[in-house]
């Protein structure tokens, strides 16, 4: 059974409870049904990658998804001051209190200068930007993150996320399928890690971008077994920066063995469902994303 399958709220929790209990009952599947059903009236859904994975259209398409399948309510919140159009409606927009093109301006600050200087903002005006955010409510509030990560990630990230129900909140780490190399892939399972660590909040792998690459199959298996790619970095050729690749992927496998991995494509539909699927199981003893 697949929690997309289910469509769970506040006025169909017999009719969920039945649904789960349709295999034969016992106290682990009891005590899941219980836990889910709490935990998951209200979800906070970070959206973390590199520059180019994906972000703000996996935000659309998801929210769009499910509103129409799953018969829940969907928030997207945009904590990117520098983007000029956004393709979905944002509930919350940080553009309302500055822009990069205004910090810049005022500043006489460069594009990266402000970037830093806008997230030093969003934390300096905690008291006007949080009491917004708060008043965002949904089932599910799909945050989305400036298109740069390192900025937002080693400059006060871990305050900004306190702005929302950290107790609640996943992340969702995009890696592109079309940026496809190896070295590239261990750099990017580092980068994920250091997110967990960082913030704090459990973090899931998702492989975006899926119908720009012919090559899926040999990403996702590198990507499910840290120690299939260091298997295959210590074949090719290469200087320091294959050591290097080499080194992380090592620490990746001492910290995650074996991984499950989501594949989605915004612009084909593609891995919806297992997306949902996933960000239920990380809040239930069911889940297997180790």
């Amino acid at each position: 059974m697949k929690f997309s399958d289910l469509s769970i709220n506040s006025s169909t929790f017999f009719g969920f409870f039945s649904k789960v209990i349709d295999e034969p009952p016992n106290l682990t599947t009891i005590l899941t049904t219980i836990k889910i059903f709490f935990l998951m009236f209200f979800m906070d859904m970070l959206f973390l990658g590199p520059a180019g994975s994906g972000k703000t259209s996996l935000v659309k398409y998801f929210s769009e998804w499910i509103r129409s399948t799953q018969n829940k309510s969907v928030s997207c919140i945009n904590l990117d001051p520098g983007v000029d159009c956004l393709p979905y409606e944002a509930d919350f927009d940080i553009r309302k209190f500055f822009t990069i093109e205004s910090i810049m301006k005022e500043e006489e600050l460069g594009p990266n200068g402000a970037l830093v200087r806008a997230i030093e903002k969003t934390v300096e005006m905690e008291d006007e930007i949080r009491p917004e955010i708060e008043k965002v409510k949904a089932d599910f509030r799909l945050i989305d993150l400036p298109g740069q990560l390192e900025p937002f990630l080693f400059h006060s990230g871990e305050k900004i996320i306190n702005y929302f129900d950290v107790k609640r909140m996943l992340g969702i780490f995009l890696i592109p399928a079309e940026m496809f190399n190896l070295k590239g892939l261990a750099v990017s399972e580092l980068l994920s890690l250091i997110v967990r660590l960082k913030l704090g909040i459990p973090t899931i792998n998702v492989l975006s971008k899926i119908d720009l690459s012919k090559n899926i199959e040999e990403i996702e298996n590198f990507l499910k077994s840290p120690r299939k790619l260091r298997k295959a970095l210590e074949k090719i050729e290469g200087g320091i920066e294959k050591d290097l690749a080499i080194l992380a992927s090592r620490l990746v496998e001492k910290i995650v063995k074996e991984q499950r991995i989501v594949k989605t494509s915004a612009k084909t539909g593609e891995g919806m469902n297992d997306l949902y699927d996933v960000c239920y199981e990380v809040f239930c003893s069911c889940g297997d994303l180790r």
